[in-house]
């Protein structure tokens, strides 16, 4: 009988520490996740300025970014992905098994970059972010190529590195703006970019 009854107890505490028949949140009905573009871990401001990719249910995708002053965040593009691309992107995007991930980040890296995934409310707050500096999980690392390699039918990678050149020239601008001989070539280069971004 005492068997039975430490077996009982011992069942007891296993559910109230491994919360069986806990309720997932609920997640939002207009945002199906973001993540980052993934930036440069040493560099120029400009190489280190990473995206935010928002992927919504609607099937529209917004890239944010800093402008050139690095303190505005602006939408740099959008896409629309085609009705197979979103279907394959939230199959493999499963927020339910996002939030479940268990991501260490490798703190003893110096130079390395962080990947996050962010998922979303029913307010479409934020709700938690996987990932981090340099996450250690392969699970997570996989998921984060493969929701890239959909992006990339796209060009997404493609516009966020046009946006950290405009974030260059205008960083390189900045630090020479202290003479005339420096303003003129800061409008000429702002004509030029205007003139290749047509």
């Amino acid at each position: 009988m005492r068997k039975y009854l430490v077996i009982f107890i011992a069942a007891i505490l296993l559910t109230a520490l491994t919360g069986c028949g806990a309720k997932l949140p609920k997640f939002s009905d207009n945002i199906l996740f973001s993540i980052n573009a993934g930036a440069a871990g040493f560099g120029t401001r400009a190489e280190c300025t990473d995206a935010e990719i928002i992927v919504y249910t609607d099937r529209s995708v917004k890239i944010l970014m800093e402008d050139s002053d690095f303190s505005t965040i602006i939408e740099i593009g959008s896409v629309e992905l085609s009705k197979d691309d979103y279907e394959q992107l939230a199959a493999l995007a499963d927020r339910k098994k996002i939030y479940h991930l268990k991501v260490e980040e490798e703190l003893d890296a110096t130079d390395g970059s962080s990947y996050h995934i962010t998922l979303y409310d029913e307010n479409d707050e934020v709700l938690i972010a996987k990932g981090g500096y340099m996450p250690k999980n392969e699970e997570f690392l996989e998921l984060y190529r493969g929701i890239h390699e959909i992006f990339a039918l796209y060009d997404i990678d493609q516009i966020v590195e046009d946006h950290r050149k405009v974030l260059s020239s205008e960083e390189t601008i900045s630090l020479y703006s202290n003479s005339n001989e420096a303003l003129s070539v800061s409008k000429a280069n702002r004509v030029l970019l205007f003139l290749r971004n047509r």
